[in-house]
């Protein structure tokens, strides 16, 4: 039930859906998948990734101190479900502060970190380094285009990070080629509802927040890229992930007009979309009730 109280000058609180998606036994006839999704035009796409290293390269510091990034139930159910082994190469696609490269370090051999953005990989390379993790190498790479050979490693994980890729098929078809058949694909990102409106308001409120956001996708939509990848899905779960408001937008450096508009955006909301997302408010500012 959602709880809405007087006054709009309040933070909002919200919960969005995380998903973690447990892939495994690359299907042999992978080269024949017709790809049907909708590509992002070059020009877009090269334009998305230079926000998302813009913007990351501004908060570098703020995601690998980031409470919600560094902890979590998915977290250690991604840890829970990797069938790990000491022999295995990892790759984490994506890094952010290099959380779940930590997570995974002591599990596998060697875990191959990577990002986009050169400042986010340097300081989760300092982040990893100042943890004791000794078995990591770091390389800056698009999702979309990895530098490796193919039948590369044995796992692979990317973790919250999906949802700013211009073309997601384009990033799992590159999973796919890079994953070591039998391997596993371990993937936690954001989802939305198949309700438009849902969708709409989820996507709109992420963007608006931050510029370098491309699409929080659905069950369905991410059921076809693996599919088309030739992967076959083992497991899903679905974990409520909350917000807190102030530490959420000072996180993407919101200017203060801009936070205070997106506040009043969320507040009013109809009920639908205010009871789905748990919308609640403090009297005592940045606290959860």
């Amino acid at each position: 039930m959602s709880r809405l109280q007087d006054g709009m000058s309040k933070s909002p609180h919200f919960r969005f859906r995380l998903s973690i998606v447990y892939i495994s036994n690359k299907i042999k006839q992978k080269g024949i998948a017709i790809y049907k999704m909708t590509q992002t035009p070059q020009s877009d796409s090269n334009q998305q990734k230079a926000q998302v290293q813009d913007y990351f390269s501004r908060t570098a510091e703020g995601y690998v101190a980031s409470f919600s990034h560094r902890t979590g139930d998915d977290l250690q159910r991604l840890i829970e479900l990797g069938e790990w082994g000491p022999g295995q190469l990892a790759l984490d696609i994506a890094t952010g502060g290099g959380h779940t490269a930590l997570a995974v370090a002591p599990y596998v051999a060697q875990v191959t970190v990577t990002d986009l953005t050169p400042r986010m990989l340097e300081k989760a390379h300092e982040f990893l380094l100042a943890q004791g993790v000794t078995n990591a190498v770091f390389q800056v790479a698009d999702a979309e285009e990895l530098p490796f050979e193919a039948e590369s490693f044995d796992r692979v994980t990317c973790r919250i990070a999906p949802h700013h890729f211009p073309d997601v098929a384009q990033f799992v078809r590159e999973v796919a080629r890079v994953l070591k058949p039998g391997g596993i694909f371990l993937l936690i990102d954001c989802m939305v509802p198949t309700d438009p409106e849902l969708d709409s308001f989820d996507n709109t409120v992420e963007k608006w927040r931050d510029p370098s956001h491309g699409r929080s996708c659905t069950t369905e939509e991410w059921q076809s890229f693996f599919t088309e990848a030739g992967l076959s899905i083992e497991h899903v779960e679905f974990f409520r992930k909350a917000h807190m408001y102030d530490e959420w937008t000072t996180r993407s450096q919101m200017a203060a007009d801009e936070k205070e508009r997106l506040t009043r955006f969320i507040l009013g909301s109809n009920e639908h979309i205010r009871s789905y997302f748990e919308v609640t408010q403090d009297q005592d500012k940045g606290r959860k009730s």
